[in-house]
């Protein structure tokens, strides 16, 4: 029997997502802005969708930042309503200057409330917003609030959530709660399966970004040796492995990824559980894959397509997802082949590409970098070096919050920085970056500083 959101959702956040949702009755024409990430990209797709659904038309865009100049061009626009996917919670002073009324839909940890924005976030009400709810999960609520059938969003939804790494160690919270009622409702469909691509298996080895193989990813001869030493046919496609030759090669990737030090978490999603959207026809994880590699390389309107459901997109996308795959394992293997710049308590990188800074941070941590120090990429620009930082589970249970890290240590450089526990990011100008990696370093230093004992 189909449960109602109301038994799914804290009710103050269904209250705030209703408040918005008055506003969206009230007007005829929305401007959707999301963060150009996959979580943010898919965010965005769901409400086009949604609006599309209610009669409203729409113009929706994806954005890095929401800096002074696009506050600027979003008054030029004469806007009606602004609805934000996952960003505005920590802009909340610049959202609030917009002359028209804005709706943020977010899940970063925000720094306050607002009570000139309909500003619905999960974090608000005491749901996490790193594990159990992401900006795609906040924004198919708003909808499924606005319009029970856009329960269909499903797969879309779910492939933010993905791209935002919340599936890792299986769904929680709010999260598990809507994805099993869509399940439940047919919306999804779920499976078991090797976490390889659907190919060759020397090409889908070859291929694989995460889980990230030492050896092996990225370097055919590598994956050769394997097939050959489990007298597997490299020819043969991944779904079409009898079920002997699929146990042998999972237990020995397993082994593989045990021995270069990858985390508990990691190994265990070698296997994983696979949704099959039907209304998108397509698995979420494949679509987030897709949707991460244009958003990465500057694809965003590509992205926003295959979301939208343009077959003719993923074409067209598949390249592109090579290409990222491949820049992804080039920097991987400098990274295995050279090791990380270290501090006392962080280890950091430089890339020339800042939208991939934070994938290979997280790849290379949770596979192959040391696990007791947080990873930051570092990447100079002409006037401005980008930082992406990402962590563990288990660094955070001992204290570590990057968001607050990055967050004082880029203000003292006259910077921005902010994020989640696990995963942050911060802006500051060039030249100041030993003087930021030396003040996270002190900080991170004292968050995870052996704690006294309670008396």
């Amino acid at each position: 029997m189909a449960r109602s959101l109301a038994d799914l959702v804290p009710k103050e956040l269904l209250d705030r997502a209703r408040k918005g949702i008055d506003l969206v009755d009230g007007v005829s024409r929305v401007r959707i802005l999301g963060h150009y990430d996959p979580d943010g990209t898919t965010s965005a797709a769901v409400l086009a969708r949604a609006m599309l659904r209610a009669g409203k038309a729409f113009h929706a865009s994806t954005s890095t930042v929401i800096d002074d100049n696009l506050v600027k061009r979003l008054k030029e626009e004469s806007n009606e309503l602004v609805i934000m996917s996952d960003m505005g919670s920590g802009q909340l002073d610049r959202v609030e200057g917009l002359s028209c009324p804005v709706i943020v839909l977010d899940h970063h940890a925000p720094l306050r409330d607002s009570e000139k924005v309909v500003h619905v976030n999960p974090a608000l009400f005491g749901v996490d917003g790193t594990r159990e709810a992401c900006g795609s999960t906040t924004t198919w609520l708003f909808t499924l609030a606005l319009d029970e059938r856009n329960w269909d969003l499903a797969g879309v939804a779910m492939a933010g959530a993905i791209g935002d790494m919340q599936h890792l160690g299986g769904f929680s919270g709010l999260n598990a709660a809507l994805f099993d009622e869509a399940v439940a409702r047919n919306a999804l469909s779920r499976e078991r399966g090797l976490a390889l691509i659907a190919a060759p298996v020397e090409e889908a080895l070859v291929r694989c970004v995460i889980p990230y193989f030492v050896g092996i990813s990225g370097r055919p001869e590598g994956a050769r040796k394997l097939l050959a030493e489990l007298k597997i046919d490299p020819t043969v496609p991944v779904n079409e492995l009898v079920p002997e030759e699929r146990r042998r090669l999972t237990s020995l990737l397993a082994t593989i990824l045990l021995k270069q030090g990858a985390d508990a978490e990691s190994v265990e999603a070698l296997v994983k559980e696979r949704y099959w959207a039907a209304n998108d026809g397509v698995y979420a994880d494949e679509l987030s894959a897709y949707v991460d590699g244009c958003a990465r390389l500057g694809y965003g309107g590509l992205g926003l397509s295959l979301c939208l459901g343009d077959k003719e997109a993923f074409a067209r996308a598949e390249a592109i997802r090579k290409e990222f795959d491949d820049r992804l394992l080039a920097y991987l293997h400098k990274l295995e082949a050279e090791g990380p710049f270290t501090k006392k308590h962080i280890q950091f990188f430089y890339t020339d590409e800042p939208t991939l800074a934070g994938s290979v941070a997280q790849i290379a941590m949770n596979y192959f970098l040391d696990p007791s120090k947080p990873t930051l990429g570092l990447s100079v620009m002409e006037k401005t070096t980008k930082v992406s930082a990402r962590a563990t589970k288990a660094l955070v249970a001992k204290g570590l919050d990057l968001a607050v890290a990055l967050r004082k240590a880029a203000a003292e450089v006259s910077g921005d920085g902010g994020g989640h526990n696990i995963a942050s990011g911060a802006s500051v100008p060039k030249g100041k970056e030993e003087k930021l990696l030396t003040l996270v370093d002190e900080i991170v230093g004292r968050q995870l500083a052996p704690k006294p004992a309670e008396p």
